[in-house]
Parts: C-alpha cells; structure tokens; sequence
C-alpha cells in the first residue's frame, strides 16, 4: 500500500532568457563565398553544458543540426572546445540559396529535428539526461551578413530536487530510482510564427539522474496544481513508489529551472504530552485541507480516546473524498472501540470511515470493538496487533487485503459482512470467535495453523471457499443441536473444501449437553473419519495433516 508523505520547500526558481539569432560581420570567413558559417550561443544561467551546474560552455562533440529551409539542405555541425571558445565543424557543406534572406533552423540534439521533439523518458544517467534539453534557434539571414550566430534557446524546463534520507530508515538506505512527472511528452514548433511552441496532453513519468544527493530531470513546460502528483522516489529498490505532491500552484515555461529540497522519511503528525485534542484535529485539517491524503500520526503508547476521536472528527469534515485518506497511526497500544464505526446512532464521526482507503496501525496491540466497523478501507495492517475485538473489521465491504501476522485471538464477528475478502492469513492465531467469517462470501482461502479454539458458526454463508489451514484444533463451539450445522452452514458445500490440519489432531467427538466437539486421545491420523474425509461432522474434499 502506500504509504507516504514527503515534504519539501521550494529553494529557488530560475527564469532563462533567450534571443534569435545574430549576424557577426567581423568574423573571417572559411571556405566558399556561399558557405554558411554559423556559431551557436546560449546566454542562459542555465545552459546544456551546465545541467549539472558544473560549467556554462559547450562540451566537446556537442552536435547541432543547421536546416535551410530555402534550398532543402541541412548539415550537422559538432563542437570542438579550446578553453572558453568552441568551433564548429561540418561533415558536409551547408550553401546559401542565391543572394538573397535565407531561413535558417537549428536545433540540439541534432538528430531530434527543428518541427518536433518528444521528451526521453529515461534521463538515469548524464548522457540521457543532457540530451533531453531540447534548445532550437532560427533566423531569416543572407550570405552577405557573414556569420550567422544562433542564440540557442532551452525550449524544455528543469526539476532538480535535493534530498536527504530521514533517520527513519536503516542506515546505508538508498534513493534507487526517481521520477519526475512530466505533463506532456511531445512538443511541435512552427518557425513561421516565430518559432512558437505547442504540446500534447500525453503526460508522463521521466526517469531522473541521481548523483550526489541530488536528482534532476527534463521536463515539458507546463502548470502544476496543488496536490497534483510532481515527484516519486524508490527507497533500496522497494516495489512501491514514496509520492511528493505538489504544494502550491506553479508554472515552468521554457527553460525555468526549479529546484526543490526533499526530506525522504514518514512524516509524522506528533501529538505529545503538550497536544491536546483540539490542536490535534487542527494539524490534520490542514493537511487534509492542503489536498494531502497520506495522514500519518504519531501519539503516545497510552494515548486516549479523546485522541482517537480527534482524528475522526477531522477526517469526517465536508469535502473529503470517500476513500481517498491512507491513515497511519503509530505509537498507539490500543484503538478505542467504536473509533471509525460507520453508524451515525453509535459515533458522532462517522462519515469518517468512509473516507479511508487503507489504515495501517504500526504500534498497536490491541483493536477495540467495532473500531473499524463498515469504513470503505481496502486495505488494513496490524503487525503488532495480538487481539481484534468483536465486530472491529466488521463489514467492511471494500476489504480485500490485511496484515495480521500477530493477531492470536479474533473476537465475535470480526471479519463478518467483508464480502470483497478472498484470503486472509492468521499464521498465530489460536482462538477464532463466533461468526469470525460469516457472511464473507467471496472468502476462498483461510490460513490459520495454530488455530485450535473455534467458535460456532465461524465459516457461516462462506460459499466460495477452497481451502482451510488450522491447527491441532481442541474444541469447536456448536451453536446448534445439530452436529452438521456448527462451523459451516449447509449452504457452503464442504466437500469443495480442502481442510488442512496439524499432525497432532486428535478424533473429535460431540457432546450434546455442551454443544461442544472436543478433542479425543485417540490420533486423528489413521482414523476411520480420517480414511472418510471427516471432521467435526463433515465430509471435506480432501483432509491433510501436516
């Protein structure tokens, strides 16, 4: 899921200038009176040869390509640099067309063409990244004005974003890969109205160069938008992107360069013994106000419910998206109960379940009774969580993937209703409460191998299912008279399950005074329900012990 908040503060912001194109009469000319001699400029702070700031001079082997649109003929010119001076020399001869004005095109690269440019997507290492700055010139010129100097004008904008990796991850952590949005991909030119600059809509992740705790890359000029997505960046080569979101309104015409300061780590809303309730709720409004929708909180280990509340007061505010808020918590022991609980009888907040899409609770041990009850969450991780209360994850219709690999007791209804919910893995639960998984309906697997306390009706209605792990299972509570009618209902046709369980299971029989199957002396291995494919009552496509 993703995770993620990265914050920045803009450095600065600098505006290159151009102009078209000069005559220099007081150069000597080189070879034939109808020859065309060129030299190439860019009076800008930020040239080609300086993406890296490292210097404001053409490089050697530089290529620009010269078209006279007049008689059809272009050349490729490439530099060659002594000190602070170029020179530029051509393969083939580039004429004038007659006596008189001739229009003239230059662009670098030279094999990008003077009428389009499409922007590289992969800018990951110096030579990509300097030939993404797209600069072209023309000029209506005769052989008679002697050389013609074209002043190179930077068409593409520039990103550059300095960063520095939070504590927060391990030391030798890396930035493995960044990207810089692009809003377009592809611009065209037309010189005969004065070179004018027109782009697509096609937008576009470009792939930056890193070096030096920087990262920089070439983009389309354009406008970004307040919580528009600007930045990603991948941490130690992880599957999922950190996302930075732009924090104001801006502009990068051609040849601007911006450059941005980059904090990389979980920034926390902290809430310490001076934070009251009210203060709380404020920091979050304004960073939901703001457009961000990656919330992370860090409160005390023993933090109350006037906390908890105050981040739901927050998050139920007009205007925010259903299913749009990843909520981070840390610190937290224990979610109060009824938290997020979607029913305007019971919690005054309630619109704010609505508005998650995943929650991750990184400290917490324990989760209260219906504390995440019918929220539109799709996503839910406990990873320290030993107990879920009664009815905490309850209806949660989006639901189809959580972290548990703790959790060892499931209370009452639990996952009841989460009609999305395909799989779920308990790898240290022992005890499953009543109607765990009842109604779960699109449930298919369920991994729980140490599960040995089972209450009744735990797979009730749950018709999809294929497989079931548990462990040496010591008791299951039957809800019911009838022997058949306790873990699984008639309705889910048992013989599709595969039931898995521990080597050690022993026979079960019933007593009818307690409703309870409990465990025997006698190995289940072996035994006549075992040769059947019994179990508690059923009959099951297949039994398998491990």
């Amino acid at each position: 899921m993703t995770n993620r908040i990265i914050t920045y503060a803009v450095l600065a912001l600098l505006t290159l200038g151009f102009t078209a194109c000069q005559q220099e009469e007081d150069l000597t000319p080189q070879g034939g009176s109808d020859e065309i001699r060129v030299s190439f400029t860019t009076d800008a702070i930020q040239t080609r040869v300086n993406t890296l700031g490292t210097g404001d001079k053409w490089e050697n082997g530089d290529q620009i390509l010269v078209y006279n649109t007049s008689n059809r003929m272009d050349a490729t010119f490439t530099a060659s640099v002594v000190g602070e001076s170029a020179s530029w020399t051509q393969e083939k001869k580039l004429f004038w067309d007659g006596d008189g004005n001739n229009t003239l095109l230059a662009s670098y690269p030279a094999g990008s063409g003077y009428g389009s440019f499409t922007l590289p997507t992969d800018q990951s290492d110096e030579t990509k990244l300097k030939s993404a700055d797209y600069m072209n010139a023309y000029c209506v010129s005769s052989k008679s004005q002697g050389v013609v100097t074209f002043a190179m004008q930077h068409r593409m904008a520039m990103i550059t974003a300095t960063y520095d990796i939070k504590n927060e991850f391990a030391q030798g952590t890396v930035l493995s890969k960044a990207e810089v949005y692009s809003t377009s991909s592809t611009a065209t030119f037309d010189y005969t109205q004065e070179g004018i600059m027109s782009v697509d809509e096609e937008s576009q992740w470009v792939s930056a160069y890193i070096r030096d705790g920087k990262f920089t890359a070439i983009v389309m000029p354009g406008e970004y938008k307040t919580g528009d997505e600007l930045m990603r960046v991948t941490v130690n080569g992880a599957t999922e992107p950190l996302i930075v979101k732009a924090k104001e309104d801006f502009t990068l015409g051609e040849g601007e360069h911006r450059a941005f300061t980059l904090l990389v780590g979980k920034e926390y809303i902290e809430a310490d013994e001076n934070t009251t309730a009210e203060t709380l709720q404020k920091a979050i409004s304004e960073k939901l106000a703001a457009g961000e929708t990656d919330i992370r909180i860090k409160l005390a280990e023993d933090a109350d419910a006037t906390m908890f509340t105050a981040i739901a007061a927050a998050l139920a505010a007009d205007g925010i998206e259903e299913g749009s808020i990843d909520l981070t918590i840390s610190g937290a022991k224990t979610v109060p109960e009824y938290t997020f609980y979607v029913d305007k009888y019971v919690n005054e907040n309630w619109q704010a379940g609505a508005t998650l899409r995943s929650v991750t609770l990184t400290d917490a041990t324990t989760i209260g009774s219906g504390a995440f009850y019918g929220c539109a969450m799709t996503y839910f991780s406990a990873p320290n969580a030993f107990t879920l209360s009664e009815n905490c994850l309850a209806s949660c219709e989006n639901l189809t993937d959580v972290n548990l690999p703790s959790v060892q007791s499931v209370g009452l209804q639990c996952f009841y209703g989460c009609i999305s919910l395909r799989t779920i893995s308990l790898p240290e639960c022992i005890d499953l409460g009543e109607d765990t998984f009842n109604s779960c309906e699109t449930l298919e697997t369920v991994y729980a191998p140490k599960a040995t306390n089972l209450g009744p009706i735990v797979f009730f209605y749950c018709t999809s299912l294929t497989k079931v792990t548990l462990g040496s299972v010591e008791s299951v509570n039957q809800k019911y008279d009838d022997q058949s009618d306790g873990l699984f209902i008639e309705a889910n046709d048992t013989k599709n399950i595969d039931l898995v369980l521990s080597s050690e299971q022993k026979v079960m029989t019933f007593d009818s005074s307690t409703k309870y199957w409990k465990a025997t002396e006698t190995d289940y291995n072996g035994s006549d329900d075992h040769n059947n494919k019994s179990f508690i009552g059923y009959t099951f496509k297949s039994v398998t012990l491990q």
